[in-house]
């Protein structure tokens, strides 16, 4: 019996590693991106805050971010992200508290300068820098550690 649920556990264990590549692949593809598209960091943020699911494909992480409106319709999959675009797509999916003009106005320049205010994104240059890959990662995790409260 006990070598049975050995088995199982084993078959169990190697379905799952598909999906785990998949998101290291995912992420590996959005680090050596310059500037990273907006797809690839969409897939980033909506996949940890479970609005899609691992195994979705870039693409389907777009769509998903123009049906719930967190990107608009005239933009392009393919384009890079801003920081000022990066800034409100953390502030909507990580449940972000912020100010009054947040708060009142959830836009992404709001967005933009709650995050500049708490000093968690690189302001130089302005909101519409185009980011790379890597410091779209940096600042997500900036950001999902200060709203967790790290």
């Amino acid at each position: 019996m006990l070598s049975k649920m050995i088995i199982l556990a084993i078959l169990l264990a190697g379905t799952d590693s598909p999906l785990f590549s998949q998101s290291n692949t995912r992420l590996d593809e959005l680090l050596s991106q310059s500037p990273a598209r907006l797809d690839s960091a969409l897939y980033l943020v909506l996949s940890s805050a479970a609005k899609i699911p691992e195994n979705a494909t870039s693409a389907q992480a777009f769509e998903t971010a123009v049906s719930i409106g967190l990107v608009a319709k005239e933009k392009q999959a393919s384009g890079p992200v801003t920081v000022q675009d990066l800034s409100f797509l953390l502030m909507k999916t990580l449940k972000t508290k912020g100010g009054l003009e947040w708060s009142l106005l959830p836009t992404a320049r709001a967005a933009y300068r709650e995050l500049a205010f708490h000093d968690l994104i690189n302001t130089s240059a302005g909101p519409d820098r185009e980011l790379s890959g890597d410091e779209v990662v940096r600042t997500f995790s900036a950001v999902k550690a200060y709203a967790e409260g790290d």
